[in-house]
């Protein structure tokens, strides 16, 4: 679900209404928001895991103060992504309004005393379910739990998430496909042999499903990952013999709404093997029949 707004009658639509124009004007328009911000998450987390230097895949593996930076890293992406500037005593200045990111990997957020009667915007994601929610609200006293944890943080209570002005919520980012899939497909990918058979295991394993490069750069545990894609020898060439072909977001934007496989951002890839005629005819008369 998509931009769940306030009421124009409520009472924090002067406070948060400006700051949702001005967030989506800063990121393109709420159409373009909705296809960078779940990126953005995405190779957030990725960089967090940093699977090519670390050999780990999931947010399972990594250290529980890693988990506290994630919050970090992506406030850190979103403030240059919008290119709005750090605030004075919170994350984000908006038009002159100063905003804390708040982020949870949980039910809830931990909101603490100095962020009473500001506004915050909400971040959530959830690796198992690839869902995330992005919201601002204006955090009012009466809005929070009234229990206090040993760091004297609170909460939103339950009743109280009306208030919030959801942009995304429950909205599907791209997923870590090692969240799902069965050990032993993993292990063929990973004991494939050299980086462009493993590139190309993973193409051929997860079909018409995006994969980032950041995930490529995991596989390949190679600083020059792109290169083991192309032809000449990479995975294209590889796959090309198999009647399996690589999409890219940017330069196939064309085809890969043709084929019906959804919105890809420039930064994402897909395989595919046509199932007809017509699939056939649309990839071998694009520049991947060459």
């Amino acid at each position: 679900m998509s931009m769940h707004p306030l009421s124009s009658e409520h009472p924090d639509y002067e406070v948060l209404s400006p700051l949702v124009v001005a967030i989506l004007k800063a990121a393109g328009g709420l159409e373009k928001f909705k296809l960078d911000i779940p990126v953005l998450f995405r190779t957030a987390i990725d960089e967090v895991i940093d699977a090519p230097r670390t050999n780990r895949f999931t947010l399972n593996e990594i250290e529980k103060t890693e988990k506290t930076y994630l919050g970090t890293k992506i406030e850190i992406l979103l403030r240059n992504h919008l290119k709005l500037p750090k605030g004075n005593l919170l994350d984000l200045n908006v038009n002159n309004t100063e905003c804390d990111i708040k982020h949870t990997m949980h039910a809830s957020w931990s909101i603490p005393q100095e962020n009473y009667n500001h506004p915050a915007i909400l971040l959530k994601e959830n690796e198992k379910t690839a869902l995330m929610d992005f919201g601002l609200v204006n955090i009012r006293p009466e809005y929070l739990r009234g229990g206090m944890n040993q760091d004297r943080k609170t909460g939103i209570s339950a009743a109280n998430m009306v208030h919030v002005w959801w942009i995304l919520k429950n909205y599907p980012y791209p997923p870590n496909f090692w969240e799902k899939l069965p050990p032993s497909v993993k292990t063929r990918i990973l004991n494939a042999g050299s980086a462009s058979l493993r590139i190309a295991e993973l193409f051929r394993q997860i079909q018409e499903k995006p994969i980032t490069r950041t995930q490529i750069h995991a596989i390949s545990q190679q600083h020059d990952y792109m290169k083991r894609m192309r032809k000449n020898g990479g995975a294209r060439d590889i796959l090309h013999k198999e009647n399996i072909y690589i999409l890219w977001g940017s330069g196939d934007k064309k085809l890969i709404k043709e084929l019906g496989l959804g919105t890809l951002h420039k930064d994402e890839f897909v395989s595919v093997s046509p199932k007809n005629d017509a699939e056939r005819k649309l990839i071998t008369s694009s520049r991947h029949g060459k």
